[in-house]
């Protein structure tokens, strides 16, 4: 690659692991998302007609916009197509001045390896764990993914859904999400949300309890996971599923950015489930966008005296949002059959099960909390929780416990 002055073993060095076919795209699209801020429309237009290495080329080698423009059409790009956004050359002269400033080689070179210094690694749509729902995204789609964790917990995303909501959630909030993510991951969906404080948060640690698949979508890069107070849970994160940024290591989160990153988000999941929201609330935004990708879109409803609920509340009177009002309508309105207890069931409970069922109601208690609600030893509780798990009546969350479903 003597266009991009970067010689083959240095690119070895820099991208281990990858096969020789592949080294050129994905060195490329790493340097794009390093050189453009997310969402620039016109570099990933530029890429979708020329691919990620020939774009690059033509910027470090400085072809004027009217160059750039003749061999476009000499690829077969009709004048009109060009200028379906405005005038090319215009456009293009624009892009290269917010460009200039970080096409430089070095910053490459020093994002790859942070990136690998922290044990992760680049994704690129050549990738076979790429999530392929991103397209929807068309030029606005992210060049790269940079990752810490499991690629194979982006692929699990083919079943998935967002779940975004206030960052100061309320107890009323984080019951909620438990709620919700209790339903959603036994049936297989993964959840993605974007690792802040609140109800992403608690939707991470609840699909985390459940043994469950779990993405974060950062707005910064991932050499200083942020928020700092929630870095312990993006670890956990890592571990079993995936922490990942459109933008490369040494990139400082910001407004602007946030915003961007709530694209990602709508884009991830197959629906996008709003919980607890103010007027202003960032989820909002990620709304828009999953309107954009027509997304289905579901809300919980909270009291009209919570400042917190009146987002929420305000998408589903306008109808922007569809209302769900515990796990179970979740799951149906999302085309899941629900197993509902049946009485003869429950008849059917030994007089040990039937007082740990009752003693749990419709909390999530541990073991010690339904000892002392049954009146039972601890024994007793485990020997009723062993047999109520069985019949998959209730589910084991690290050291609680909770009804598998709420309808009887």
């Amino acid at each position: 690659m003597a266009e991009l002055r970067i010689s083959e073993q240095e690119l070895h060095a820099l991208l281990p692991n990858v096969v020789e076919d592949e080294l050129e795209d994905k060195f490329s699209r790493s340097a794009w998302s390093v050189i453009c801020e997310p969402g620039d429309g016109f570099a990933g237009f530029l890429i979708s007609m020329m691919g990620a290495s020939a774009a690059l080329e033509a910027e470090i080698n400085g072809l004027s916009s009217k160059q750039l423009k003749q061999n476009l059409i000499s690829l077969g790009f009709a004048p009109d197509n060009l200028d379906s956004f405005g005038v090319f050359e215009k456009l293009h002269a624009e892009a290269r001045e917010r460009w200039r400033p970080r096409l430089n080689l070095e910053l490459i070179r020093t994002a790859l390896f942070k990136i690998t210094k922290v044990g992760g690694f680049v994704m690129t749509p050549s990738d076979p764990d790429w999530p392929e729902q991103l397209g929807d995204l068309e030029n606005h789609a992210p060049f790269a993914l940079w990752v810490r964790g499991s690629g194979a917990a982006l692929r699990k995303l083919e079943h998935s859904i967002s779940i975004v909501g206030s960052r100061g959630a309320t107890k009323y909030g984080e019951f909620a999400t438990d709620s919700m993510v209790s339903a959603l991951v036994p049936k297989g969906f993964s959840i993605v949300s974007g690792g802040a404080y609140g109800i992403d948060g608690m939707a991470h640690r609840s699909t985390l309890a459940l043994k469950g698949n779990t993405v974060a979508v950062m707005a910064g890069g991932l050499d200083r996971f942020y928020p700092t107070g929630n870095s312990d849970l993006l670890r956990r994160i890592s571990q079993t599923g995936a922490v990942i940024s459109e933008v490369p290591p040494g990139t400082v989160p910001s407004k602007w950015r946030f915003l961007q990153r709530n694209r990602l988000i709508s884009a991830l999941g197959q629906s996008t489930l709003v919980i607890e929201a103010n007027w202003r609330s960032g989820a909002l935004n990620t709304v828009s966008h999953s309107e954009r990708l027509e997304r289905p879109i579901y809300a919980v409803p909270g009291p009209i005296t919570s400042p917190k609920s009146a987002g929420t509340n305000k998408l589903i009177a306008e109808e922007r949002a569809k209302l769900v009002v515990d796990g179970d309508d979740l799951l149906e309105r999302l085309g899941e059959t629900i197993r509902i207890t049946s009485q003869s069931e429950l008849d059917g409970l030994g007089a040990i099960e039937k007082r740990v069922f009752d003693a749990i109601g419709f909390d999530v208690l541990e073991i010690a909390e339904i000892c002392s609600s049954a009146g039972l030893t601890r024994d007793e509780a485990r020997f009723g929780l062993s047999s109520l798990e069985l019949d998959g009546l209730v589910l084991r969350r690290a050291n609680t416990w909770t009804k598998s479903q709420t309808k009887v």
